[in-house]
């Protein structure tokens, strides 16, 4: 058969196939509950029709391959699909507030291997003395350009840390590849570009520009995308939808709807919005623990909102992750190592001023080790203090693995 009658065959072939999801909608209101309820999953048929355009533009590239095979491609394609339907082999997404732990890559998901079983880890490296900063309201993302107090300070405990687990579970993940990057871009129905230095790829799809890169050496970031909507892309309508809801609603629709435990947050102001859905790991026996820059800010993924229109969208590239426990050290040894960290001050400076610590709790940061790198446990202590009546929150960071297992 000619190159012209195969083309012909596929468009036919292709025209049966959104005839027949024409004919199998889901019933009649089912979109409109679907947007009440918030559900982080895309339609479907939605993504039966993405990962069909997808593979046909695909095949379309390469003319030597038969017909009959793209046929039973196809069908392999629709049972799959199927079966994802039924939420067989499916993590579920999370909610504004916690969800359960998806096994599609998330944190946590994986079956943990024995104690240690990473061998000896690489230690995380903190500001000595922890950092400064203008005191964050508890409802709004932390600013990065927040004013830092650069005087010494003295640190006093005055607060509560019980640790009522002996370890913590240590989280790794593989650096991603090339391939890794193009299947993830796929997934979604965008199509490679080029490769930009310092990125795994740049993807074009009808109506935004997806970016992928690697992880971040210093200061460590993990792997991540990027998504900037092109003029053309619309915006998300939904009767009483606030600001989180149409970041939802644009994250499930892209199959991007983080399957790992969340809380979101939103900040800026009227039109300019940006919805935070902060990551959370799990640790047996004590609960979510927040995952934290090397300035104990939380963060995961963003979506910037301009008015019902998402503009960018940012987040961890999903990744396979493995879990192993490690020891880690006791509430006490932590606080000792937190009113340790601020050198004493240097000749001819300022009298230090004294900040109590008053809250600590166990978080999560990145370590970034090359092939393999780490999400660690550690101890983020934090006190507010005023001086000349400005408001600062001073934070402390002590890696909470046992310093034996690390190097």
């Amino acid at each position: 058969m000619s190159e012209p009658e195969d083309e012909l065959e596929l468009q036919a072939l292709q025209r049966q196939l959104d005839d027949a999801f024409e004919t199998t909608r889901p019933r009649p209101g089912f979109g409109d509950d679907l947007w009440l309820r918030m559900q982080s999953r895309r339609p479907f048929f939605s993504r039966i029709r993405d990962a069909l355009g997808g593979l046909v533009q695909g095949i379309r590239e390469v003319p030597a391959v038969p017909l009959a095979s793209v046929a039973a491609v196809l069908v392999v394609v629709i049972g799959v699909g199927i079966f994802s339907l039924s939420g067989l082999g499916r993590g579920r997404g999370a909610s504004t507030s916690s969800a359960p732990l998806a096994l599609n890559g998330a944190a946590g998901g994986a079956v943990p291997g024995p104690v240690g079983s990473f061998g000896r880890l690489p230690s995380p490296v903190f500001a000595p003395g922890g950092v400064e900063r203008g005191a964050p309201s508890s409802q709004t993302a932390p600013e990065a350009g927040a004013s830092a107090y650069a005087g010494p300070v003295t640190l006093t405990w005055a607060g509560q840390l019980t640790v009522t687990i002996g370890t913590a579970p240590v989280f790794r993940y593989r650096e991603p590849s090339t391939d890794a990057a193009d299947q993830f871009a796929s997934s979604l129905g965008a199509a490679l570009e080029r490769r930009p230095a310092g990125f795994l790829g740049l993807y074009t799809a009808s109506d935004y520009t997806l970016t992928v890169r690697g992880t971040v050496q210093s200061p460590p970031q993990g792997p991540a995308y990027f998504i900037l909507s092109a003029p053309s892309m619309p915006g998300v309508t939904a009767a009483g939808a606030q600001p989180a809801d149409i970041a939802t609603l644009f994250l499930a629709e892209h199959s991007l709807a983080p399957q790992w435990p969340y809380t979101t947050i939103v900040d800026g102001a009227a039109d300019q919005l940006k919805v935070h859905f902060l990551r959370q790991f799990d640790a047996p026996g004590y609960g979510l623990a927040y995952l934290v820059d090397a300035g104990g800010n939380r963060y995961g993924l963003e979506v910037d909102l301009n008015g019902d229109r998402p503009v960018l969208a940012s987040g961890p590239l999903p990744v396979s992750i493995e879990s192993a426990p490690y020891p880690i050290i006791s509430g006490d040894q932590a606080v000792r190592e937190a009113l340790a960290s601020s050198p004493p001050p240097a000749a001819g400076t300022p009298p230090p001023v004294a900040v109590q610590l008053t809250s600590a709790e166990l978080v999560y940061t990145l370590v970034a080790a090359g092939d393999y790198s780490f999400y660690e446990p550690a101890f983020l202590f934090s006190g507010a203090f005023q001086v000349n009546g400005v408001q600062y929150e001073k934070r402390v960071l002590v890696p909470a693995v046992d310093l034996s297992q690390r190097n």
